[in-house]
């Protein structure tokens, strides 16, 4: 065998055993997000995917119908497999509990929002975050194919989040 052919097959099974490894371990952080939302809420999962956030990092954001119907979304870190943050999702911006939270209305955290992220507004939901924050999750189509989620206090106005959506 010579040699040349001997160090590309070698590189070549390192790269095949290097991305295996590296399928095994995201499987786990997956696995371990997956747990840690269950012990949060008991419920169903019925979406998880992963996603990369404005400051570089990953997480695994999922979606879980809880047995008393409630809907919970929760981003877990992709690295530590701990969830960093958990939001109820309520049907509307009339539901007492985000009514009673909420200083500036739908249309002006529509503008707030297209202030930042220039586009077309694809959905937006109503949230409550573990903090007791009430938040517009406004989804955005921009003009360069990116759908950005971007989250404005229904309190104060304030973007306190912004990430890149893969949905």
């Amino acid at each position: 065998m010579n040699i040349k052919y001997y160090q590309f097959y070698l590189g070549g099974l390192m790269a095949i055993m290097s991305a295996g490894a590296i399928a095994e371990e995201n499987a786990a952080m997956e696995d371990a997000c997956r747990k840690a939302a269950n012990e949060s809420a008991k419920g169903e999962i019925v979406k998880i995917e992963a996603k990369k956030v404005i400051d570089g990092g990953e997480i695994y954001e999922i979606d879980l119908k809880a047995a008393d119907g409630a809907q919970w979304e929760f981003k877990c870190d992709k690295t530590s497999g701990k969830i960093i943050k958990k939001e109820q999702e309520l049907p509307s911006a009339d539901h007492p509990a985000f009514a009673a939270l909420k200083k500036i209305d739908e249309a002006e955290a529509r503008k707030i929002a297209l202030t930042q992220y220039t586009g077309i507004i694809n959905k937006v939901a109503y949230e409550i975050e573990s903090d007791g924050t009430a938040v517009y999750e406004i989804i955005i189509q921009t003009g360069d194919g990116l759908e950005m989620e971007v989250e404005v206090d229904a309190a104060t106005g304030k973007i306190i989040e912004a990430d890149e959506d893969s949905d």
